[in-house]
């Protein structure tokens, strides 16, 4: 497939985060399969750019002549100039879905389109609700967050994250109303606005819609250790597949994802797989699955993919590519099996 390949982007692209891509006209409206990136290690660089060089989310792929979208919201690289010191710098990195960004743009096609956040996730989760705001990083902010984002907050990880994924402070000073509104206005509303925006016009065209919210999961028992170690030391598995226990995805889809997933793969490999432990959905897939379901008479089905990064990822925080290619010919497998059976 990668011969067909209607757009070959250079590794040099890579070095930095997708600012360039947002403003690639190429890049936006051609729908590509794999991307012929011409090295087996990516650097996985940040970038911080001046407040208002920050950026857009980017649309890949093609319009949405099918069925299936593929949201990715934390594979954002990108940080405001004056926030960040070499010491919290990649405490707020430590937060970010690694590789996730460029899986989204390998699977984006000409006939599903991908969005892709740009801006860190140690500047906004965009897989939170708006109003997930913490009181100890935002004190002035008084409106209640929903009581099942409550955990998370007082975890450190609400809609502005407090904490880096080592349970470390992220920012010295606390956050005025002014600036915690800032950052919504910029960086949260528009994100989630260019998706509804998809899925309407989507929504439009099918009866039935799926929403795929890409994610990559740390596994600290299997990073960098061998098989046997691995497997002494029961790691997650390869993917975990979440639909809120089933509440936003029908079973005849699940079923399909299991079938894709019992097939060997190439070099006789096989992926491993579960269902919604520890991750059955984030915000993305109860917003977008439960309560914007109630605001149309069509259905739009959510569905939450983890990718294990240990697949891809080595110690010195490079990824690998061909792993990368792998991971993805079998989510395209997925994928289309997927459009497959909702046009049916």
């Amino acid at each position: 497939m990668m011969e067909n390949n209607p757009l070959s982007i250079e590794l040099s692209e890579f070095r930095q985060p997708l600012a360039d891509m947002a403003r690639n006209p190429a890049a936006r409206e051609s729908g590509h399969d794999y991307l012929n990136i011409p090295s087996k290690k990516i650097e996985n660089d940040g970038t911080i750019l001046a407040r208002d060089a920050l950026p857009l989310p980017l649309i890949c792929g093609g319009m949405a002549a099918k069925n299936l979208i593929i949201a990715v919201p934390h594979g954002g690289r990108c940080y405001p100039e004056g926030w960040f010191t070499p010491a919290n710098y990649p405490r707020a990195r430590s937060l970010e879905d690694t590789g996730t960004d460029i899986l989204g743009l390998m699977l984006a096609r000409a006939h599903r389109p991908g969005l892709i956040a740009q801006i860190g996730r140690g500047v906004v989760d965009l897989n939170r609700p708006e109003e997930a705001i913490d009181s100890q990083l935002c004190p002035d902010i008084t409106q209640k967050a929903p009581s099942v984002y409550k955990p998370y907050i007082a975890a450190g990880y609400g809609v502005i994250p407090r904490l880096s994924a080592m349970r470390e402070p992220i920012y010295d000073t606390p956050f005025s109303q002014e600036q915690t509104e800032d950052i919504l206005a910029s960086f949260h509303r528009p994100y989630h606005r260019i998706l509804r925006e998809k899925l309407e016009e989507m929504l439009a065209e099918n009866d039935h819609i799926l929403l795929i919210d890409l994610h990559s999961m740390p596994d600290p028992n299997r990073q960098f250790q061998s098989k046997k170690q691995i497997a002494r030391q029961r790691g997650l598995p390869d993917f975990i597949f979440g639909n809120l226990h089933g509440a936003t995805l029908p079973a005849s889809l699940a079923t399909a994802i299991d079938e894709v997933m019992h097939h060997r793969i190439e070099n006789n490999a096989a992926f491993s797989w579960g269902w919604n432990a520890p991750y059955a959905g984030g915000y993305t897939t109860r917003f977008y699955g439960l309560e914007y379901n109630k605001q149309t008479d069509k259905r739009l089905s959510v569905l939450q993919i983890e990718v294990n990064r240990t697949l891809y990822l080595d110690k010195h925080n490079r990824l690998d590519s061909a792993a990368l290619m792998a991971i993805a010919r079998l989510l395209d497998r997925l994928m289309t099996r997927l459009e497959d059976a909702l046009a049916r």
